[in-house]
């Protein structure tokens, strides 16, 4: 095929883009692995996430918790966060090189860090924690037993999140590039293409909708599985799904991804490291409607205007590319895991002045409410509704849409349908509706509500003021007002009044809400506030017997409220 060098890839003017930093080189034999067996993943470092990169590298503890867990280096402890969700039981350990590690998903500290975390939640009596712990107060050294690896907070099975960070940025980098895991010879695999038309008069096999084709190979040398060469003529975007391939099969992240047509490098990203405030940018490089459609990961090459990752260099026009001429062209994709090795897909596209498309709707003479720009702040006010996207809230200019239906079962105000749930907002956004027939005593209660599929509500909170109903939201979709006046479920697992727990070493409760979620809970014995550790998953509360349970008659209470108020109250003697 003849290699056309570029009449077809627009003005091809530079635009700047935030461009990725350099490979940088870290010590490999400065840290030690967190665990004393070889490390297996479970997840890779910059892997997509909803809403997220995978900050860290997930070790596998053989399905099992309890595993110890190592300072990699000399060190102190700086933070201690505790939470139900997130990392869970999570520590950080700052070294002296400049950088700080992070174990996540704990089971439970070890030694002197354990004493001193269960001291500070007696002190706030509160199992969340997340604390900086002043320099020199919980030192370490390489090798120390720090904690038993667990499945606390937001974590789908027993394992081990570790992280390293630069101290002075807190920038998150690959922990494989410390040599933390043995080289694999394993090259990346390459699933999808996916070609857009990008505007007015652009056309991919003459249909302004986009095309999505399958890819075969294998040995890091993939094509297109269809024989035919793709149309194109307009403004294009290209995007790929790719993964590497570990042990067992599983499916991790990609380093890098490069695109080159004709021979001319035309965008490159390299997820080596990021800053965590540049997370959620993820929803910006990913095709997003495939993804909350189908959770297919098609990476695209393009930058969005507000899309402010670091992680990008040698971007042309921020990935658009225009075809007008009748040539064929050359795209080659190379895409690298973190050992370096390389898969390679090439295809070929055929270019084509514009023509008619095919699948274009016919002019409506409804048209959208406004445009929404990233650039500025927007307000979209109607009788019964405030909502206020600020600057930087979306990715790019677009039509808002906006429509109003009938109220459903059990709630007191229409629906408001804003925009799509295939749109992603990066920031949150204040939403306020105005209720419909609410009683007066039920206006504490009140919260709004994302109605989805079945009109099933999720609560998204609200606070009562005026006669309106606010609160904020991260997702675009349809929103209701209704109450909620069930007080929290409370079911005992293992105690009844007047057990006799002498041979048992803990309490367990379950807990749930039926719709505004839990707020708060206390446990007392004897009046006093005890140690309760919260698995929000499994909705699980654990007392671990301590000093607080002593011999004899005991008195145990929880009481356990939701985020508008209503609460429900357990209480059981027990006898030890």
């Amino acid at each position: 095929m003849m290699r056309t060098r570029l009449a077809i890839i627009l003005t091809f003017c530079l635009i700047p883009v935030l461009l990725t930093m350099a490979q940088q080189q870290y010590p490999r034999n400065y840290f030690r692995s967190p665990v004393s067996f070889p490390v297996s993943l479970a997840g890779s470092f910059g892997e997509i996430r909803r809403n997220h990169f995978h900050s860290g590298i997930d070790i596998r503890t053989q399905g099992v918790q309890g595993k110890p867990v190592y300072a990699v280096a000399d060190g102190y402890v700086s933070r201690v966060n505790v939470s139900s969700g997130g990392f869970g039981k999570a520590l950080y350990v700052t070294h002296p090189n400049g950088y700080t590690s992070l174990y996540g998903h704990l089971r439970n500290y070890a030694g002197a860090i354990a004493v001193w975390v269960k001291a500070q939640q007696v002190k706030k009596e509160s199992f969340s924690l997340d604390v900086e712990v002043p320099e020199g107060t919980l030192k370490v050294k390489k090798g120390d037993l720090i904690a038993y690896s667990g499945n606390s907070g937001a974590s789908g099975g027993p394992h081990v999140h570790f992280e390293i960070r630069d101290a002075r940025t807190q920038e998150i980098i690959d922990p494989l590039d410390f040599g933390f895991m043995k080289a694999d010879g394993i090259p990346p695999k390459i699933t999808w293409v996916k070609i857009f038309p990008f505007g007015e008069n652009s056309t991919v096999n003459f249909s302004d909708k986009p095309v999505l084709i399958p890819v075969t190979g294998a040995g890091g040398s993939f094509r297109l599985r269809m024989d035919d060469t793709v149309k194109v003529s307009g403004n294009i975007i290209f995007g790929i799904e790719t993964s590497d391939n570990a042990e067992g099969g599983l499916k991790t992240g990609v380093h890098a991804i490069s695109l080159t047509v004709d021979g001319l490098k035309v965008f490159s990203q390299n997820i080596e490291r990021f800053a965590f405030a540049e997370t959620r940018y993820v929803n910006s490089l990913i095709d997003y409607p495939a993804f909350v459609q189908n959770k297919r990961k098609i990476q695209r090459s393009y930058v969005a205007p507000n899309n402010k990752l670091s992680v990008y260099s040698d971007v042309k026009n921020r990935g658009v590319l225009n075809f007008v001429d009748s040539k064929a062209h050359e795209i080659q994709y190379i895409v690298k895991d973190a050992f370096g090795n390389q898969a390679t897909l090439v295809f070929y596209v055929r270019s084509h002045p514009p023509a008619n498309p095919v699948g274009k709707p016919k002019p409506s003479s409804q048209q959208a409410s406004q445009i929404f720009t990233y650039k500025t702040d927007n307000r979209f006010d109607r009788a019964n509704l405030k909502f206020e996207v600020p600057a930087e809230a979306v990715y790019d200019d677009y039509p808002f849409d906006y429509s109003l239906t009938s109220s459903v079962q059990g709630s007191y105000s229409g629906v408001h349908h804003l925009q799509n749930q295939y749109t992603p907002l990066h920031t949150w956004c204040s939403l306020s509706i105005k209720p419909e027939n609410l009683p007066k005593n039920l206006e504490p209660k009140a919260v709004i509500v994302a109605v989805t599929p079945g009109n099933k509500f999720v609560s998204k909170g609200g606070t009562w003021e005026n006669g309106w109903i606010t609160t904020k939201i991260r997702d675009f979709g349809n929103y209701t007002v209704t109450v909620d006046t069930e007080p929290p479920i409370i079911r005992a697992i293992n105690v009844f009044p007047k057990k006799n727990v002498k041979k048992q070493s803990s309490i367990l409760v379950k807990v749930s809400d039926n719709l505004s979620g839990i707020k708060t809970y206390r446990g007392t014995l004897n009046g006093k506030w005890i140690l309760m550790d919260y698995d929000e998953k499994n909705r699980l509360l654990t007392y671990a017997f301590d000093e607080m349970m002593k011999p004899g008659k005991n008195l145990f209470v929880l009481v356990v409220t939701d985020a508008v108020g209503n609460f429900s109250r357990y209480e059981a003697p027990l006898i030890r």
